[in-house]
C-alpha cells in the first residue's frame, strides 16, 4: 500500500466507512416496524458499541439521515405505525428447479394489509440489473404463496431513490 500513495489509502478508508454506514443503516431499517421504533433501534446499536461520538456513525447523524429518508411520501407509508402486517427479513424457502436444492430467500421488508403485498429491498450502492431480478423473484415467490396484488421496490437509500420493479 505504501507504493500507492495516500490517495488510495484515503479512498479505501472512505469506501470502508461508506460500507460500514450502509450496513448500520440496513440493520436499523430491517429491524424497525415503524418510525416509532427508530430511537429504540439506535439505542440498541449505541449499547452494542456500534455508534461512535464522531463521524457518520453518531446517533445524531444517523437519526437525521434515517428521518430524512422516511419522510418521502411512499417511504413514510411503508413505515407508518399500525398500517401493515410486517415481515422483516423473514426467510422464504423455495426449491431451485435445476438443482432441486432448498434455497433461502430473505427480502428486507415485506408488508401486507390483506389487499396488497409490498416487498422492498434496501440497497446502498448504485442501481444494478441483478437487484431488479432479485426483487422480481421475491414477488414471484410471494404470489406463489397466495399473496394478492404484489408490488416490489428497490430503495436506493443513500440517494433516497425508489424504483418500482
Amino acid at each position: 500500500r505504501e507504493f500507492l500513495g495516500n490517495d488510495y489509502g484515503e479512498e479505501d478508508s472512505r469506501q470502508a466507512e461508506y460500507i460500514k454506514l450502509g450496513n448500520v443503516l440496513h440493520n436499523v431499517l430491517a429491524s424497525i416496524r415503524s418510525t416509532d421504533d427508530i430511537d429504540d433501534a439506535l439505542s440498541r446499536l449505541e449499547q452494542d458499541g456500534v455508534l461512535f461520538g464522531e463521524g457518520e456513525l453518531t446517533r445524531q447523524h444517523l437519526t437525521q439521515l434515517i428521518r430524512r429518508r422516511v419522510e418521502s411520501p411512499r417511504v413514510a407509508e411503508w413505515f407508518k405505525p399500525g398500517r401493515w402486517q410486517l415481515f422483516n427479513e423473514c426467510t422464504i424457502l423455495t426449491v431451485d428447479p435445476e438443482s432441486h436444492r432448498v434455497v433461502n430467500r430473505r427480502p428486507d421488508r415485506v408488508m401486507t394489509d390483506g389487499r396488497e403485498t409490498i416487498v422492498v429491498d434496501f440497497k446502498f450502492g448504485h442501481d444494478r440489473t441483478d437487484y431488479h431480478e432479485q426483487v422480481k423473484r421475491y414477488m414471484e415467490l410471494l404470489s406463489d404463496m397466495g399473496h394478492q396484488n404484489v408490488r416490489g421496490y428497490l430503495w436506493l437509500v443513500y440517494r433516497n431513490e425508489i424504483i418500482e420493479v
